[in-house]
C-alpha cells in the first residue's frame, strides 16, 4: 500500500497562512471596531465566554441525541436537520441570554458587532485556526515518520481511508487556501449579522419575531451547508454567499436601531 504522498513547503506555508488568517481576522476587527467606536473589550470576551458555553452544552446534547443506534444518526436530512437545530438553538440563545442579562445595561448597537466578533473569534480559532496549525504539525510529522507509522495497527480499509485522507490533505492548493480563509472571514460576519438580529431581540422585547428568526437562519445555513450536494469548494462558496445575504440584512436591521 506504498504511496508518495508528500507534503510540500508550499502546502505547509498554505496551511499555516490559513490558520493566521483565521486566527487574528477577528482580532484585527475587533480592534478596529473599538478604536472607532469605543466599544469595550469586555463586550468581546462576553462573546467568547458564550459560544464556550454554547459549544458545551451542544457537544453534550450532540453526544446524547447520535449515540450509536439513533435514529438520527442513520438519515441524512434528520441528521443535518438536528445539527443545525442544534447550532441554531444553543447558540442563538446564549447571544439572547448573554445580551439580556450580563450585558443588559449596554444598549449602544455598537454592542452586538463587538459580541459577535467575539463570539466568532472563538469558532475561528478552534474550528479555521486550530485545524490548519494541526495539518502543519501532521504534514510535517507525515514527511518525517512515513506511511508505515500512520498506518501502524490499522486495518487495510481503516488505512485507505486515512491515505485517502491525508492525500487529500496535502493536495491542499493556494485556492483552497484563499476559499477557506474567505470562509472564516464570511463566518465572522455571520457571526455579527446574527448577533444584530438577537440584539435587536432583547431590545425592543419582540423575541418571538427576532430570535426565531436568527435561529431559523442559522439552522437553514448549517443544514444546507451539510446537506446539499457540494463540493468542498461549493461549500466555501455557499458559506460565502450566505454570509453575504444574511449581512445585508443585518446591515438594514443595524441601520434602524434607535439606541446609539
Amino acid at each position: 500500500m506504498a504511496t508518495d504522498i508528500h507534503f510540500t513547503t508550499g502546502t505547509l506555508l498554505r496551511y499555516a497562512a490559513t490558520g493566521i488568517v483565521c486566527t487574528v481576522a477577528p482580532l484585527i476587527l475587533a480592534f478596529l471596531w473599538r478604536k472607532r467606536t469605543y466599544e469595550s473589550w469586555v463586550v468581546f470576551l462576553a462573546g467568547f465566554l458564550a459560544y464556550f458555553a454554547a459549544g458545551t452544552v451542544r457537544i453534550m446534547l450532540r453526544f446524547f441525541i447520535f449515540r450509536e443506534g439513533s435514529v438520527f444518526a442513520t438519515d441524512p436530512f434528520v441528521f443535518y436537520l438536528v445539527q443545525g437545530l442544534l447550532s441554531g438553538v444553543c447558540e442563538e440563545t446564549a447571544r439572547y441570554v448573554t445580551f439580556k442579562y450580563p450585558l443588559r445595561n449596554r444598549t449602544e448597537r455598537t454592542t452586538s458587532v463587538m459580541y459577535g466578533l467575539g463570539h466568532d473569534f472563538y469558532e475561528s480559532l478552534a474550528v479555521g485556526g486550530f485545524a490548519s496549525f494541526h495539518y502543519v504539525l501532521d504534514g510535517i510529522d507525515w514527511n518525517n515518520l512515513g506511511e508505515a507509522e500512520f498506518t501502524r495497527g490499522l486495518d487495510e480499509k481503516a488505512a485507505q481511508k486515512m491515505l485517502e485522507g491525508v492525500a487529500a490533505a496535502a493536495d491542499f492548493s493556494f485556492l483552497d487556501s484563499v476559499l477557506v480563509s474567505l470562509d472564516c472571514l464570511a463566518g465572522t460576519f455571520t457571526h455579527v449579522a446574527l448577533s444584530v438580529i438577537v440584539f435587536k431581540a432583547v431590545q425592543t422585547g419582540d423575541w418571538k419575531r427576532w430570535l426565531l428568526l436568527a435561529i431559523g437562519l442559522h439552522t437553514a445555513g448549517n443544514f444546507l451547508c451539510g446537506y446539499l450536494p457540494l463540493s468542498s469548494t461549493g461549500m466555501h462558496l455557499f458559506s460565502i454567499i450566505w454570509a453575504a445575504a444574511i449581512g445585508w440584512f443585518a446591515y438594514r436591521v443595524y441601520k434602524e436601531l434607535p439606541y446609539a
